[in-house]
């Protein structure tokens, strides 16, 4: 199935079709009141989004209360901003998956080790650096694990002392083992408090992967 424009650019026309019928219905002199009202309610869903999000003071008391008492409408308000949002968001998310090639080795992971790579490539598309290059020291972590037959045992073995037994047991390298210290170098840095983008998490990425295929390919 082909499309002149991708599906996420034709709801995004449709949308701004929306918003058009929406002004121009509008009796011209009840605009600016409308402009207001529509102020208020990204406000609010703003002020509903960041006390989900994040802590914040007490102050959005009369806020809450009002989600109680209007759920159904939050969840309207709720709907049309996270659905505009993923519209937008879309081409990025398609832009991030064609960056990555296809990941392939000759046997698979365990289903715990591939959930932590599937979620540190899903986060790196939907578009949370921080998020992904965290994932991804812990999806090193687990292949590490599995490898070396700790996974599930619950026994705590530091990063060092994994990458050290992995090279003694033939699950990598010299090479592939100072970049997998690189990868948790980079993540440690991460969880505490250095700055990350993009451009870092997609490198960070790389190197799991690369990682990934050294180790299920034998």
């Amino acid at each position: 199935m082909t499309h002149d424009f991708p599906l996420s650019q034709h709801l995004h026309s449709y949308i701004d079709t929306l918003d058009w019928e929406r002004e121009h219905d509008i009796p011209p002199e009840r605009r600016e009141d409308a402009k207001k009202a529509k102020n208020v309610v990204e406000l609010l869903v703003n002020n509903i989004i960041a006390s989900r999000e994040s802590l914040v003071e007490n102050k959005l008391a009369a806020i809450e209360k009002f989600v109680l008492a209007e759920p159904e409408l939050v969840r309207d308000f709720l709907d049309e901003r996270f659905t505009r949002e993923m519209i937008r968001a879309v081409q990025g998310y398609v832009s991030r998956t064609m960056q990555l090639s296809a990941l392939e080795g000759t046997r698979s992971p365990s289903q715990i080790t591939n959930g932590y790579l599937q979620e540190a490539v899903r986060t790196y598309i939907f578009g949370f650096p921080k998020a992904s290059i965290a994932l991804s020291r812990a999806a090193l972590e687990q292949a590490l694990k599995e490898g070396l037959g700790y996974q599930g045992s619950k026994t705590f073995v530091d990063m060092n002392s994994l990458l050290d037994e992995a090279v003694d047991g033939g699950v990598l390298d010299g090479v592939i083992r100072k970049i997998a210290r690189k990868l948790a170098s980079e993540a440690d840095a991460v969880l505490h408090e250095s700055p990350a983008d993009m451009t870092k998490a997609y490198d960070v990425l790389l190197a799991l992967r690369g990682i990934f295929q050294h180790i299920y390919a034998e």
